[in-house]
């Protein structure tokens, strides 16, 4: 029982990791039941025997993401106790990430979590799974910010998590203005000065 078990749960996050590689390749438009089971190299027909609806599908495939990016988030997070950090070194720390998060190989996945906000905001019922994880990534940065010399973490948050994503989006996707590392410190670090 214990490994058949298994096997579904193994057969899910194969699913749900082809999934956001259809994303990352192919958009939204991209994403089928058919398309997925090919990516997965699944008979036809499997994707839909785990993830019934398209929500079903895309909410395994975000909470797959979270899966994959949670040792970067958590790389950040045991950082913590050894705080407190001056602005400069707290922009470091968070250039750090979005540079791990956008190295080769994890680019696509980069690509599929955006792809995910615009599903996001076109299906309501997939929203809520969305803003779910959206409030585990701020209550992250909330611990975080105390470390940098934040005093009013829960006011800041949100900022913070928006320059984040701002500076992901960029790098992705504008390579005309795509910063080096040093100009995303000292934009992260303006940002730190004045927590």
């Amino acid at each position: 029982m214990a490994q058949a078990q298994a096997e579904i749960l193994d057969r899910r996050q194969l699913i749900a990791a082809a999934a956001l590689d259809v994303l990352g390749a192919e958009g939204g438009r991209g994403l089928t039941h058919r398309a997925v089971d090919r990516s997965a190299g699944l008979s036809e027909g499997s994707t839909s025997n785990y993830f019934a609806t398209r929500e079903a599908l895309l909410t395994a495939a975000l909470h797959r993401l979270v899966e994959f990016e949670r040792p970067i988030v958590d790389a950040l997070d045991e950082l913590v106790p050894a705080g407190p950090y001056d602005p400069c070194t707290a922009a470091e720390l968070v250039a750090k990430t979005i540079h791990t998060l956008l190295e080769p190989g994890r680019a696509e996945l980069a690509v599929a979590r955006y792809e995910l906000v615009l599903e996001a905001r076109r299906r309501p019922a997939f929203q809520q799974a969305f803003d779910e994880v959206r409030r585990d990534y701020l209550l992250t940065v909330e611990r975080l910010l105390p470390a940098a010399g934040c005093e009013r973490p829960q006011a800041h948050a949100p900022h913070l998590l928006a320059t984040f994503d701002g500076l992901m989006f960029n790098q992705l996707f504008e390579s005309a203005t795509a910063l080096a590392e040093p100009a995303i410190v000292d934009h992260l670090e303006r940002f730190f000065a004045t927590c």
